[in-house]
């Protein structure tokens, strides 16, 4: 796996508010279709395996999260402002 270039996305699978969905694996709680499921295990076993890719996959997270939070924040500051 080289980074972005094959990066798969999938919808998220249930509201991000809502702290008890995270409880379970992702595998589990998820309605994809098998080939899917299929997909994300054996991505799951090459990261396993992988130090350097785990540590990408881990940072490329890391900055998703950032930049979802740093969203939330200015809408949420813009919406007060208007008000």
């Amino acid at each position: 796996m080289t980074g972005a270039e094959n990066a798969t996305f999938l919808p998220p699978v249930g509201p991000v508010s809502n702290p008890t969905g995270f409880v379970a694996p992702v595998i589990l709680r998820s309605d994809q279709p098998a080939e899917v499921k299929q997909m994300m295990a054996r991505v799951a076993a090459q990261l396993a395996h992988d130090p350097m890719a785990m540590q990408q996959f881990c940072d490329r997270v890391y900055q998703l999260l950032c930049d979802d939070v740093r969203a939330q924040y200015e809408r949420a500051h813009s919406y007060r402002r208007r008000c």
